[in-house]
């Protein structure tokens, strides 16, 4: 995950073309024929073996790139359920893409990076065409050809190189399904395993979808949603986990140590607080007093613990909760991700050998909400911020995944990788890796 991220900055800072990278200007996906071109690109990097299609510059006369301008407003049109739904309509048999929002770090601009995936044990083809009939030809095959450019096979060993391709990616009884696509009678491929980002996102997205369903309905005069929140999930990785009992999970939640007061995932026993199971699932949610809203976003928890080693936390902001040196809403302190995201990754080191027994792989993410015109202060005042810096992006989401023998040693390097992008929302705001080297040292004291 880390060599992606690594590969995904570079494609954003550095555009090129190749043969597996295709660089696209801001395209309308409202309108048919851009929707097209998109497909055809998305179609011939499959065929290719698999690729990126890197969105937002325009090729200048001498092979490089620059920012297309002007830039959308938001990304919303570029948003992963729009891509997906577009490669679904244009392509059979339809595959997954994976979108990915990076921040260029020249300017602080964000340009979305489809990626696509190879070994398919068919060639994709159109199955759909263009408006024109011209860019995108239904029923036509496309690859990636030197220049390079997206276009149709045009020899003899071309077509063996794309067939070679989809023979290697299946077996020998797939000849069949080969022959039928060629000559129009095609055959879906299984749904491809998803990924262990995939994994861990639904299990977020259920996560979220229980806790807007626990939360009553805000009552006149009551505070309604919190004005931002911020989640953090993980998932221990490896098919051979310990069977554990929920209590046994129970029982090492409880064990591991915090580094704050108030630490997540915490296991209160006060009734009305208190875990419980939901569907096989640990829950505890802190954000009703009878069954009146928690007005107090950040200690308003709700988390979710399975047995397959996935963990999930919802909390609002600190900042929301009633300082003197901010109104709910405005304001995004300087350190506290730093102490909230590096317990967080701790509580990953420390779970998953107790859990396995061993080391294994995290993948980790963290996504905030509720960000637009929040300006970045320090609420301890121990840092003095010289101008004003404000965020217009709403949302951000970092992830990645590192060993969880890794984190306590690389803890500042890896909370810097996650939380540099966050930062430079705020006017470009560079988050100084000394800072973190400082927070990280306090909170380990």
């Amino acid at each position: 995950m880390a060599q992606i991220a690594a590969q995904l900055q570079s494609l954003v800072d550095d555009p090129r073309e190749a043969l597996g990278i295709e660089v696209k200007r801001w395209l309308d996906l409202t309108v048919k024929a851009d929707q097209a071109v998109l497909a055809k690109a998305a179609i011939a990097l499959a065929n290719h073996g698999g690729g990126f299609i890197v969105l937002g510059y325009e090729e200048l006369t001498d092979g490089a790139f620059e920012c297309h301008l002007p830039r959308p407003t938001n990304l919303d049109a570029y948003s992963q359920d729009v891509i997906a739904r577009i490669v679904a309509t244009y392509a059979e048999p339809a595959f997954q893409v994976q979108v990915s929002r990076v921040v260029r770090q020249a300017d602080g601009a964000t340009h979305p990076v489809i990626q696509v995936p190879g070994g398919h044990r068919t060639p994709v083809m159109a199955k759909k065409g263009s408006p024109d009939q011209k860019t995108l030809i239904s029923g036509r095959v496309y690859i990636r050809r030197p220049t390079p450019e997206s276009a149709e096979p045009g020899s003899a060993v071309e077509w063996r190189d794309l067939l070679d391709r989809c023979v290697r990616a299946g077996r020998d009884d797939l000849l069949d399904a080969i022959r039928g696509v060629l000559d129009g009678r095609g055959e879906r491929s299984p749904p491809a395993e998803p990924t262990n980002l995939e994994r861990l996102q639904a299990w977020v997205e259920a996560g979220m979808a229980r806790w807007k369903a626990l939360a009553p309905p805000a009552k006149d005069g009551e505070p309604g949603d919190p004005p931002g929140i911020y989640t953090v999930a993980y998932q221990i990785e490896g098919n051979d986990l310990p069977s554990r009992a929920p209590s046994e999970m129970l029982n090492l939640l409880r064990d591991v140590p915090g580094y704050t007061g108030w630490r997540p995932w915490w296991v209160p026993s006060r009734d009305g607080i208190r875990p419980y199971q939901f569907d096989g699932v640990i829950e505890c949610y802190h954000g009703l007093d009878g069954n009146k809203r928690i007005v107090d976003p950040a200690h308003a928890d709700f988390w979710r613990v399975n047995t397959q080693g996935q963990l999930l936390l919802i909390r609002g902001f600190d900042e929301d909760s009633g300082s003197e040196r901010a109104a709910p809403g405005t304001a995004f302190d300087l350190t506290l991700p730093v102490w909230r995201i590096g317990e967080c990754l701790m509580h990953a080191a420390t779970l998953a050998p107790r859990l396995t027994g061993e080391s294994r792989p995290i993948t980790f993410s963290a996504s905030w909400s509720g960000l637009r015109d929040r300006e970045l202060i320090h609420l301890e005042r121990r840092y003095v911020l010289h101008a004003s810096h404000i965020a217009r992006q709403d949302s951000f989401t970092a992830a990645l995944t590192v060993d969880s023998n890794q984190i306590s040693d690389s803890l500042p390097e890896i909370l810097h990788s996650l939380l540099h992008p966050l930062y430079q929302l705020f006017d470009f705001f560079e988050l100084p890796k000394t800072l973190i080297d400082k927070e990280v040292q306090r909170m380990r004291s």
